[in-house]
């Protein structure tokens, strides 16, 4: 009789798909100084993992500042990986990534005030130094947004947790955005606020400290950038929007990805109005070979855009995943010429009997001239 219920019931346990992946981060708001964690369970090896720490700062006007996130504690590897850093807001730029007794570093200038660099960079297991955006705010900026993107497919530990420490940042937020296999697994912002008395010290995991949000737009038109400087969305009454590039999937035969893609998140944000999507034009591609195009359903559908100042625009009524696509271009046959070569006749060194019969020859000749001019 007990086996009668336990097999239908052993049945149900096989058929029913194994769990799903969970990240969550804590705590909700943290002081200068203070750790942030963030937990995953059931990543498995071979996901493709994205990790975002967008954030967002006051400066003084014209000046130097450093933000950075010490004791980076990774504790699996992202292969095939790749670290992209954003600034807006500032005229000078330096990334830096230390582990141990290696520091990669990449710096430069910005154009209008915004700066990007990506860099291929296997993000290996580990705890790193610190990862730092610094550099030289604009004459008329308040705030700066950094952004961090780190990408690689995953391999390590299915259940772990990253933390690290926010340091330089006295007040500001930072939104904390993971995706896995290109799908949205965590959206979080985090207030920071000034260190206060009776907060725990700078690394510990005690009680967090009391911190005064900062005051967020409200109704007012403002743009988001992409990590990588190529897509932006402008936005009415939206205090957050990120644009996370994720892998391409399901590419229409014949056509290429030039831009993106890019998840605008969260994943249930709705414009109203419809807000914006740009992209930048990329060079060398006729526009009318371009297309803007939205992904859902294992499709890619193209969207009506116009060109504007140089950019692509399309509207969006809601957050998806969006790209620029191109055709591939045709394949350049390479006609290679080759001229015959020519082959000399064989010249063959006269031999030494030779020599000595065409001695004796124009001896014979000479002997035989003389003595005509000599009967004459």
């Amino acid at each position: 009789m007990y086996i009668r219920y336990a097999i239908p019931l052993i049945l149900i346990l096989v058929a029913l798909p194994a769990s799903a992946v969970t990240i969550t981060e804590r705590p909700d708001s943290i002081a200068n100084g203070h750790p942030i964690f963030i937990t995953i369970t059931g990543l498995a090896d071979g996901s493709r993992f994205d990790l975002l720490i967008d954030s967002s700062f006051t400066v003084q006007p014209n000046s130097g500042f450093s933000v950075q996130m010490s004791q980076f504690s990774m504790p699996f590897a992202l292969n095939d990986g790749t670290v992209t850093a954003t600034l807006d807001g500032t005229s000078e730029n330096r990334l830096e990534v230390m582990k141990g007794d290696t520091i990669v570093a990449v710096s430069g200038r910005s154009v209008d005030g915004h700066y990007t660099t990506t860099k291929e960079y296997d993000i290996t297991r580990g705890t790193y130094d610190y990862f730092r955006l610094s550099g030289v705010s604009l004459p008329t900026a308040r705030e700066v947004q950094a952004k961090l993107q780190v990408s690689g497919v995953k391999e390590g530990a299915d259940d772990s947790e990253i933390t690290f420490v926010v340091e330089g940042m006295p007040e500001g937020t930072i939104t904390i955005i993971a995706l896995v296999d290109g799908v949205q697994t965590l959206y979080k912002t985090v207030t920071v606020g000034g260190q206060t008395a009776g907060s725990s010290s700078p690394g510990s995991t005690g009680p967090t400290a009391t911190v005064t949000p900062t005051p967020t737009a409200t109704q007012a038109w403002k743009d988001f950038a992409s990590a990588d400087g190529k897509a932006r969305v402008r936005a009415f009454g939206a205090d957050f929007v990120g644009l996370v590039a994720v892998s391409p999937q399901d590419v229409p035969a014949g056509m290429r990805v030039v831009a993106g893609p890019y998840s605008v998140m969260p994943t249930d944000l709705v414009f109203d109005p419809a807000a914006t999507l740009s992209f930048i034009a990329p060079a060398g591609i006729p526009v009318e070979d371009v297309r803007v195009s939205s992904y859902s359903g294992g499709h890619w559908s193209p969207m009506a855009s116009e060109m504007v100042s140089g950019e692509l625009q399309v509207s969006i009524p809601a957050a998806g995943v969006y790209a620029l696509l191109a055709p591939v271009p045709p394949e350049t046959t390479v006609m290679e010429t080759s001229t015959p070569a020519t082959t000399a006749s064989p010249t063959t060194a006269p031999t030494k009997a030779v020599m000595e019969m065409l001695t004796v020859f124009l001896g014979a000749a000479v002997s035989l001239g003389l003595a005509a001019v000599r009967r004459r």
